[in-house]
Parts: C-alpha cells; sequence; structure tokens
C-alpha cells in the first residue's frame, strides 16, 4: 500500500494542467475558487504520477460513482482537504480520506458514530479524536464504494482496535496518520499491510 501526500499551495497557478486529461482540465475549469481548482490539478497531477494516467479512457466510474482503472490492475482512492491531496494505492480496495482538523460538530457525532465511538472520542478530549472516527468512516465508505448508502452510524471504526473492522461482509483494516494539523486515515480490504508514505513537492510531479 502505497500514501502519497501533495500540498496544493506550489500548484495554485495551475502549473502542470497541460499535463492532466482533457475531462479533468474541464473540471479544473469549471471551478471558481483558486484553491479547488488546485485540489483538483494536483489530483489529477498524482493519478498520473501513482497510476500512470494520461487520458480518461484508463478510467471507468462504478454505478456509484466511485472512478476505477478499467484494466484492474491497481486500485486507488482519492482525498483532498485543507492544503493537501492524498493518493492511496493498492493491490486490492482500498479507500482514503484526509481532513483537516478544525472545530467540530457534536451534533454530527451523534448522528454518524455508534455509542461506543462516542464514548472513545469523549474519553480522548481532543478535537483529532472526531476526525480519526470520522476519517475511518469515509475511508470504508469509499473503498466500498457505497458512499453514504452504508449508514455511517452502521458500524464501528474504533482507533484502538488493530484488528480487522468486518463491515459490508468484508474485512478491513484501518490505518491513520497525522500530519501538520490534518488527520488521514486509509483502509484496505483482506489483510493489513505496511504503508509506504511519499511526500511530495512541485519538482516531482
Amino acid at each position: 500500500m502505497r500514501l502519497t501526500i501533495c500540498p496544493i499551495k506550489p500548484y495554485m497557478s495551475l502549473l502542470g494542467l497541460e499535463l492532466v486529461t482533457d475531462a479533468r482540465r474541464k473540471r479544473i475549469q469549471a471551478y471558481m475558487r483558486p484553491e479547488d481548482k488546485a485540489r483538483c490539478l494536483v489530483a489529477g497531477l498524482l493519478l498520473r504520477k501513482g497510476c500512470g494516467v494520461t487520458d480518461d479512457e484508463q478510467l471507468a466510474v462504478t454505478e456509484n460513482g466511485k472512478p476505477t482503472m478499467k484494466d484492474g490492475g491497481q486500485f486507488f482512492n482519492l482525498s483532498h482537504s485543507g492544503d493537501y491531496v492524498v493518493l492511496a494505492t493498492a493491490g486490492r480496495q482500498i479507500g482514503v480520506d484526509i481532513e483537516k482538523i478544525t472545530r467540530f460538530s457534536e451534533a454530527v457525532a451523534a448522528r454518524c458514530f455508534t455509542p461506543q465511538e462516542r464514548d472513545w472520542m469523549q474519553e480522548q478530549r481532543t478535537g483529532e479524536a472526531f476526525f480519526q472516527i470520522w476519517t475511518a468512516k469515509e475511508s470504508v465508505m469509499k473503498a466500498i464504494g457505497l458512499g453514504f448508502s452504508l449508514p455511517p452510524q452502521s458500524f464501528d471504526v474504533l482507533p484502538m482496535d488493530a484488528s480487522a473492522h468486518v463491515i459490508a461482509g468484508k474485512s478491513w483494516f484501518l490505518d491513520w496518520l497525522t500530519f501538520d494539523g490534518h488527520v488521514i486515515c486509509r483502509a484496505l480490504e483482506g489483510k493489513a499491510e505496511t504503508t509506504e508514505i511519499e511526500h511530495i513537492t512541485q519538482t516531482m510531479l
């Protein structure tokens, strides 16, 4: 499993726009905010570097809207938040989510977290604890490809449990990283695996 982390600030001028696919260039131009344009651009550049995507025809989308490689040779997932975009790749189904640590909503926790998760979050007494649970739920839902059609309150993702989390009939192993004020979680199907982490600079894409 590989996790690639890239900042968006070096790409605010849209350096490298010509390297992404036609469809992504159209998406980038459709955004109004410079930060959103940069996030979309970096996502495309990471797909090029990490998965070899240079043409839209290399990608497919599932019926639930999850992007995949048409040849099925590599699984990937993208996420962005705050100052970073992340790409996770693996030989099995994988999901990733990154969230900037900010003030969180107790109402969201009450609606989306299980009682066990809320108890654990209260014991930790940190904002990071909320985002550990949130990113885990997002990464699992993205990996499975169901999004919020899989109710987040229907399964547990307790961070102190390093064993397999059985969700939607499959085993998922969760791995967290706190980086520069952001929480990142990866969900990998089947078995635990060491994560190779790569930090990207502007000159590396």
